[in-house]
C-alpha cells in the first residue's frame, strides 16, 4: 500500500472509530495537516494594530485518493505529474489564535479538525516580538490537539511555506513533519515538538527550535529544513546556521549518529569523509576560588568512508595525523558557536547554566540572577578526542 494510501486509511479511521468530537463525520470536517502563524500588522486610520495570522493547510481527500490510485510518486509518473498539491490553503486573522480560528466558520462548509496536526510554523517577525508561550497557549488548550506536533522557525513569513512544492511529499506539513525525523542522519537541525518547548521555556531556559525555509527549486520553491533558531526567555533572538547547529547539538548530548565531516588533509593531499558514529560529550562545572567555569570534553567514534585526491593507499601511521586534524576542526567549531551564544546572543540554550544547579544547588541560587552576565564572560574549555574504527582500504 502506498504511503498515502496508509495516511487516509489511518486518518479516516481514527476519525470514524473515536466518534470524538461532536461525532462529525469525514465528509464535514477539515483536517489540519500544518498550521502558519504570523504577525499582521493592519491599518486603522493614522494607528497600526497587530493580528494573528494563521495559514492552515488541509488536504483534498479525494484529489489525494485520486492521486495515489492513479500511481503517482510525488515526482514520478502517473499522479505526480500533476502541477499543484492536493491541500488547500485557508488564511485566517485575529487577535487570538482561537478567534482567527473562529473566522473559518465563515470561509469553510466543514469545521476545522485538529486531530492531526503534523507541525506549527512561526514567523520570524511573530517569534521575535512575542514569547512562543503566548503564541502557542492555543494548542495545549485544545481538546482536538496534542503536544507531539512538531514546532519550526522560519525567517520571514511563516504562510509563505505553503507555496512549495515538494517532489514526493503529499503536503508540505507532511514534508517537514518527515523532514525533522531524519536526525538520525545529520544534526543540521533539532528537532523539538510543542511539549518540549513548553517544558523548557517554562522552566526558564532557553532552547534551539529548527529552522524551516524555502529555497529555490528548478520548477518551483522548495524546502529546506536546515539551522536553528536561538530563543532566549522565549523570545527569537538569532539564527545558528547548519555548521554552527552541528556542533551545539555534539555539546547538547542530542546527537544521533550518522553525520559525514568532511575534512582537507594538506600533508596527505586529500580530503576525507569521516563518519561520526558516536559522540560521548561531558559538559561539567569547574569552582575555583575565582569563580566558575565549563569544560567541554567530546569523545567521538569515526570512521573513513571517502578520500579524494591523492590516490595511494593510507596507511596506519597517518591515522593520528588524521584524527589529531579531525579533533581541532571540530574543537574550533565547538569554541566558535559557543563563544557565539555567549557573546552575541547571552542565551544559555547548551544548558551550562541547569548543570551548574545540578552540581552545586546552593552556589546556583547565589548566582542565578545574574547568571546571564556570569555566562557571557564564563572561561569554557574545549577538548576533544577522536578514534578512527574503521579506516575501508588500509595498505
Amino acid at each position: 500500500m502506498k504511503a498515502t494510501a496508509l495516511f487516509l486509511t489511518i486518518i479516516i479511521t481514527t476519525v470514524v472509530t473515536t466518534g470524538c468530537w461532536d461525532n462529525l463525520d469525514l465528509e464535514r470536517r477539515a483536517l489540519v495537516l500544518g498550521t502558519a502563524v504570523d504577525l499582521l500588522s493592519v491599518e486603522n486610520g493614522s494607528q497600526q494594530n497587530e493580528q494573528i495570522e494563521l495559514t492552515l493547510e488541509m488536504p483534498i481527500l479525494r484529489r489525494m485518493a485520486a492521486r495515489s490510485s492513479g500511481g503517482g510518486g510525488g515526482g514520478g509518473g502517473g499522479g505526480g505529474d500533476e502541477k499543484e498539491l492536493p491541500t488547500w490553503q485557508l488564511t485566517l486573522t485575529g487577535l487570538t489564535v482561537d478567534e482567527a480560528i473562529s473566522n473559518a466558520a465563515t470561509r469553510s462548509e466543514r469545521r476545522i479538525f485538529l486531530g492531526h496536526q503534523k507541525v506549527i510554523i512561526i514567523g520570524e517577525k511573530l517569534a521575535r516580538r512575542h514569547n512562543l508561550m503566548e503564541v502557542l497557549d492555543f494548542w495545549p488548550r485544545n481538546r482536538e490537539g496534542y503536544l507531539a506536533i512538531t514546532v519550526l522557525l522560519t525567517d520571514g513569513r511563516a504562510g509563505d511555506l505553503f507555496t512549495a512544492q515538494p517532489k514526493f511529499a503529499r503536503s508540505v506539513s507532511m514534508f517537514l513533519q518527515e523532514q525533522s525525523e531524519r536526525q538520525l542522519r545529520t544534526s543540521r537541525f533539532i528537532k523539538h515538538n510543542l511539549s518540549d518547548l513548553i517544558a523548557t521555556v517554562n522552566a526558564g531556559r532557553d532552547i534551539l527550535i529548527a529552522r524551516a525555509a524555502l529555497v529555490k527549486g528548478k520548477d518551483a520553491p522548495e524546502l529546506q529544513v536546515s539551522g536553528t533558531g536561538v530563543i532566549k526567555e522565549g523570545k527569537l533572538v538569532g539564527w545558528l546556521n547548519p555548521a554552527e547547529t552541528q556542533a551545539a547539538v555534539w555539546v547538547s548530548g542530542e546527537f544521533k549518529g550518522g553525520e559525514i565531516l568532511a575534512l582537507p588533509i594538506p600533508e596527505l593531499a586529500r580530503i576525507l569523509s569521516l563518519k561520526l558514529n558516536k559522540i560521548k560529550a561531558d559538559v561539567h562545572p569547574q569552582f575555583t576560588g575565582e569563580g566558575v567555569s565549563m569544560a567541554i570534553k567530546l569523545d567521538i567514534n569515526a570512521d573513513i568512508t571517502e578520500t579524494m585526491g591523492n590516490r595511494s593507499p593510507l596507511g596506519a601511521k597517518d591515522l593520528p595525523l588524521i584524527e589529531s586534524q579531525a579533533g581541532e576542526e571540530i574543537k574550533q567549531r565547538v569554541q566558535q558557536v559557543v563563544g557565539r551564544l555567549q557573546r552575541e546572543y547571552q542565551a544559555d540554550v547548551l544548558g551550562f547554566g541547569h548543570k551548574i544547579e545540578q552540581s552545586n544547588p546552593r552556589l546556583w541560587e547565589n548566582i542565578k540572577n545574574n547568571w546571564r552576565q556570569i555566562f557571557m564572560q564564563m572561561p569554557v574549555s574545549v577538548d576533544v578526542k577522536i578514534k578512527i574504527r574503521h579506516t575501508g582500504m588500509v595498505s
